[in-house]
C-alpha cells in the first residue's frame, strides 16, 4: 500500500507543478489533501486530492491501464496508476477509482474493506 500512496502522491506533485509552471490563468494555493474513513461498508476509504487542473474524462477511462500517462514525453512510465490498481485491486480485494474534471483538480479514492477478527 505504501506503494500506492507514493504513486498517486507523486502524480500530485507534479499535476501542481506543471498547473504552476504552465497554467498563466492558475493562481491558486497548491494543495494535496488527504482524508480516511470507514464507510458502512465496512470499507476503510482514503482520498487523495489535489487542486491541480484536472483531467478530462478521456484519460480519466484509461488512467489505470499500463502505460497510459498524461504526463509529457520523458516525463513518466504510465506504470504508476496500473500497479497502484493491481494491488488495491487483485491484491486487497479493494476499489480504485479517479474523479476530475478540467480546472477542478484530481481526487483518487482507494477502498479496503476492513477485516473482521
Amino acid at each position: 500500500m505504501n506503494q500506492v500512496f507514493m504513486n498517486i502522491i507523486s502524480n500530485s506533485i507534479d499535476a501542481l507543478r506543471d498547473a504552476e509552471e504552465n497554467c498563466a490563468d492558475w493562481n491558486q494555493e497548491p494543495t494535496i489533501v488527504i482524508r480516511t474513513l470507514v464507510n458502512d461498508a465496512q470499507n476503510l476509504v482514503v482520498r487523495i486530492a489535489d487542486n491541480g487542473m484536472g483531467m478530462e474524462q478521456s484519460a480519466i477511462n484509461k488512467i489505470f491501464d499500463p502505460f497510459f500517462t498524461t504526463k509529457p514525453v520523458g516525463k513518466g512510465t504510465g506504470l504508476g496508476l496500473s500497479i497502484s490498481y493491481g494491488i488495491v485491486v487483485e491484491k486487497h480485494g479493494g476499489k480504485l477509482s479517479c474523479i476530475s474534471a478540467p480546472g477542478d483538480g484530481a481526487e483518487f479514492a482507494i477502498e479496503i474493506p476492513l477485516l473482521n477478527s
